[in-house]
């Protein structure tokens, strides 16, 4: 029976059981390879959603058919609403219903008690977009403050993050500006780099802080951490300093639960080179070094504007990813067994897609004796995406998440459909998913079949 069907309650504790039984006798072997778990972690999904997830997957493999897809579905919003309807329905009935959970926060609860029965967590995106103006920063920033306390009400344990993307509550313009003015010093003062702004720009940039200030104490006030999203190059070291300050503050060592994440692209070169600089600071200052690892969501735009400073394939962005995994969960360990050298807290959120990635991670953290549901390492991926290791990783006991976008249809099909183009690689290196799906598929037709005879 599925997990989120009218049998739930009579399905779970059989499941535990289950569960139980798969972690003993297969001790040395991937959660991810283990059938059992596998079959627990998608036994979650309807039908419908099995079979939606198998023929979207599918297409999506191809890059040419998402990229004419998001053309077609922008000039579909661009065009008098009778003449796009067709396409835009469609879009609401597959590609949203796939990604998303819905239009309202009645919408995520759903979701989250779904994804709640097989012990996964939520990252929940109410999406907001760039802002150029102060007015409309200020309204985002009014905004996000709404929604965490809406989530604190209404999801106090099933939410575990809240992205926030700088360019909505800082100005775009000013980012740039400031990354403009800085050294190739790993550790510029936020004040030392401001000093080449003017006094106008300055109050701007200050106003614009003190609304992530506010932001970061009502997160922690009620409890629900942020993680500040990556953006292109010539905005990031800015953003990377603003992230120390508010880390300084509000992931101090006494504070506890480190409140806010700051992201590391592995596409970029010397990512990992970049997180031992941020290790050392973050030890001097006494907080928590708290990240979210990506490997990137901007190749193609850096690719054309600053290809100097991208990985030069997929294969080197994997193997920086890993070995920054390995620094991040090594200096997690070290820090908690005191081996006589200085270690950094680390906090850590690997958001990737990548198999292979999250079983190096599941095999190290085995390895330095990190407790698999370990408070300080949580696995992400987006909904709808790597649905089996998202579930498999919840019923086997890790911390796993999802992301979660919700809001109106036209609000966030844009947002939709940047992420489907930029998560091309991930898509298209679904193989290991789909044939776990159609197995799943042909399982429950099987069963039916047996059944009916």
């Amino acid at each position: 029976w599925n997990v989120y069907g009218r049998q739930r309650g009579h399905f779970i504790i059989p499941m535990q059981r289950m569960l139980s039984l798969a972690v003993c006798s297969h001790s040395n072997t991937s959660v991810l390879r283990r059938p059992l778990h596998t079959t627990l972690g998608l036994s979650a999904l309807t039908n419908y959603e099995l079979i939606r997830s198998s023929m979207l997957l599918h297409l999506c493999a191809s890059s040419v058919l998402v990229q004419a897809a998001s053309r077609l579905l922008q000039a579909a919003t661009d065009v008098p609403r009778v003449i796009g309807l067709p396409a835009l329905l469609a879009a609401r009935h597959t590609v949203f219903t796939q990604f998303a959970a819905g239009e309202d926060v009645h919408a995520v609860c759903h979701t989250a008690v779904r994804l709640g029965e097989c012990g996964v967590r939520c990252i929940v995106d109410h999406s907001t977009e760039e802002a150029t103006h102060v007015e409309a920063r200020r309204k985002n920033l009014y905004s996000k403050l709404e929604l965490l306390s809406m989530l604190a009400r209404e999801l106090p344990d099933s939410c575990a993050f809240v992205p926030i993307k700088p360019t909505a509550l800082v100005s775009p313009l000013l980012l740039e500006r400031l990354t403009a003015s800085m050294s190739t010093s790993a550790s510029d003062p936020l004040d030392d780099a401001m000093r080449s702004l003017d006094e106008k720009e300055q109050a701007e940039l200050r106003s614009d802080i003190g609304g992530l200030r506010q932001l970061c104490a009502h997160a922690r006030a009620i409890g629900i951490p942020l993680l500040i999203d990556a953006e292109q190059t010539h905005r990031q070291p800015a953003i990377r300093l603003l992230s120390r300050e508010l880390a300084a503050e509000f992931n101090s060592l006494s504070a506890g639960t480190p409140i806010l994440y700051y992201t590391q692209q592995a596409y970029l070169l010397g990512a990992k080179a970049a997180l031992r600089a941020e290790l050392v600071l973050a030890r001097q200052k006494e907080y928590t070094f708290a990240v979210k690892l990506v490997r990137g969501a901007y190749r193609a735009a850096e690719s054309v504007n600053n290809p100097s400073t991208l990985q030069p394939s997929k294969a080197d962005t994997d193997r920086e990813y890993d070995g920054c995994v390995d620094l991040l969960v090594r200096e997690l360990a070290e820090s908690e067994q005191s081996v006589g050298r200085p270690c950094a807290s680390v906090a850590v959120l690997l958001a990737t897609h990548n198999r292979a990635s999250i079983e190096h991670a599941c095999k190290l953290m085995q390895t330095f004796g990190l407790a698999t549901a370990h408070s300080r390492v949580h696995f992400a991926q987006i909904l709808g995406m790597a649905d089996d290791l998202t579930l498999t990783l919840g019923v086997s006991g890790f911390n796993s998440l999802k992301l979660v976008p919700f809001g109106a249809f036209e609000d966030v099909l844009p947002w939709l459909l940047r992420r489907l183009e930029e998560n091309q690689d991930a898509l298209g290196a679904a193989a290991e998913e789909r044939p776990l799906l159609r197995g799943e598929i042909r399982r429950r037709l099987s069963a039916n079949f047996s059944t009916a005879v």
